[in-house]
């Protein structure tokens, strides 16, 4: 654990915190290092983008 806190706080100094994100999805509380290229990722996970979406598309289908 000490390893990856370390490898964390350097690249979270060399990202100037840029990288650092928060889950999009409203019922995570997850935080994250966006590893993409373009540095627009918005979900922790996959998982959890494709429960947003699904909770975006009943939401649309119920009005």
């Amino acid at each position: 654990m000490a390893v990856t806190a370390g490898g964390l706080a350097i690249f979270t100094v060399e990202a100037e915190g840029g990288r650092l994100g928060a889950c999009a999805n409203a019922e995570c509380v997850r935080v994250f290092v966006d590893t993409s290229r373009n540095g627009r990722r918005a979900y922790c996970s996959a998982r959890c983008g494709n429960a947003d979406a699904v909770r975006r598309h009943r939401a649309r289908k119920s009005h």
